[in-house]
């Protein structure tokens, strides 16, 4: 088949070609341009955070990050034989710092380095000024919000200093660690105390760290017993942990009896009456982690129960399983605040235990002096049977006394025991010869 050409068609392909050289052209600037733009842009992005800012700035003097990064490492770079920088150098670094401000002008880093510089400065209101700033634009610039914080207690602007502090606590959980020494000095401030705990009654997520750290921070060891009191007729009132962290602190420090009259305090009205020489003796309710409870610490290969007694569903007992094999018994146990005299410590128990040795009871000062101790038990015991041993308090050098069950073994090969050990109506009572 012939081909035919339009006259009109060919001319209008003979001006394009024509034209094809001026578009390839602009074609390629604007490629060009575009790839430098694609290229040194992921350049700068790199360099900015592998290499050191002046490199960046080099490329481009006007990224805001590179600017702020340089400022701060500048402000950061003072040393013990020059803690001051020269009223020269922050000139040049407050410079550089409104220039990547400039930049980004939403940057919060930038305002608390214009807080730090004008802090340096001898400007401590302009300080304060940029520093509310970087704190309203995030909330992550945690400098800036632990400096409000602490102007806030150097102040006693008690209810700005819990504002900054709960911020700082709930936007950065680690810096719960420094925070609390200052919450300690508002909790030992009668006019502060009520605004910390306002706060706390708010249950924020890092209460429960505060309490447990809070001990190490205070110069007086009722300061915790006094906010957990305040916080018992609030919506969220001293929880078990919270309570055992406190006595834990006092334990570490051997304010036995404070930790008593707290527990006391703290323990609900309806389990007072349990509260004699020993507590919940007759295992009827689950310990409440309390040391004037009973404790049972997880071993491994045995198991520790509060359960319904087999002959008396009703009825519940402490009940120990173990093995079969090797056990590793860490004991069950309670504290108790005997005065000086004679006891006598009493229960019953049944069931069965195979091995070497057996359990027994034992007493001794919380500083380890041996008070006394009971029969081993060891063998099969289908009936409830009683036991009981005497037990002489000193006078002097037994503050607080610990009360365990515990598997009498002195070596390895003595913990492969069996079996399972039901024990109920626990109590210590004063003997004749403690009155006369």
């Amino acid at each position: 088949m012939a081909l035919s050409f339009k006259p009109g068609l060919t001319r209008e392909l003979l001006k394009r070609e024509a034209s094809s050289p001026l578009r390839l052209a602009i074609f390629c600037v604007g490629g060009l341009t575009l790839g430098w733009l694609v290229i040194s842009r992921s350049l700068v992005a790199y360099l900015s955070t592998h290499s050191p800012p002046e490199l960046t700035l080099s490329i481009r003097p006007d990224h805001s990050q590179a600017l702020l990064l340089l400022a701060a490492n500048e402000l950061e770079r003072r040393t013990p034989k020059q803690p001051q920088l020269s009223k020269t150098h922050l000139t040049e670094l407050k410079e550089k710092t409104e220039r990547g401000l400039i930049a980004d002008p939403l940057s919060a880093h930038a305002y608390r380095l214009l807080g730090q510089i004008a802090e340096l400065e001898g400007s401590v209101a302009r300080a304060e000024t940029f520093m509310q700033a970087a704190a309203r634009r995030s909330l992550k610039e945690s400098f800036a919000i632990d400096w409000m914080m602490r102007k806030g207690v150097e102040r006693k602007n008690h209810e700005s200093a819990a504002y900054y502090a709960d911020i700082l606590m709930r936007s950065n959980p680690g810096t719960i660690v420094y925070t609390t020494p200052f919450l300690a000095r508002m909790a030992e401030d009668s006019d502060a105390r009520p605004i910390l705990v306002k706060l706390l009654a708010t249950n924020p997520d890092w209460r429960r760290a505060f309490f447990n750290l809070l001990g190490l921070s205070v110069s007086d060891a009722r300061t915790p017993y006094n906010l957990l009191t305040s916080l018992q007729e609030t919506a969220a009132p001293p929880t078990k942990d919270e309570l055992n962290a406190y006595e834990a602190f006092l334990f570490k420090h051997r304010f036995y009896d404070l930790a008593y009259y707290v527990w006391l305090q703290f323990l609900p009205p309806e389990r007072l009456p349990s509260a004699g020489f020993l507590f919940n003796g007759d295992f009827a309710k689950k310990p409440i982690g309390s040391r004037f409870d009973w404790q049972a610490p997880p071993g491994a290969n045995v198991f520790v129960d509060f359960a319904s007694r087999p002959d008396n569903a009703a009825n519940r007992a402490l009940v120990v399983n173990f093995g079969p094999g090797r056990v590793e018994f860490r004991g069950v146990s309670q504290t108790t605040m005997l005065a000086a005299g004679a006891y006598t410590f009493k229960g019953s128990y049944m069931g069965g235990i195979r091995g070497p040795r057996g359990v027994q009871w034992t007493s001794k000062c919380i500083g380890g002096t041996p008070l006394g101790q009971s029969q081993m038990i060891l063998g099969s015991h289908q009936e409830w049977r009683t036991f009981e041993f005497p037990v002489v308090i000193p006078g002097k050098d037994c503050p607080a006394q610990i009360f365990e069950l515990k598997l009498a073994a002195r070596s390895s090969s003595e913990k492969l025991v069996s079996g399972a050990l039901w024990f109920d109506d626990v109590s210590i009572s004063r003997t004749e010869s403690a009155s006369n």
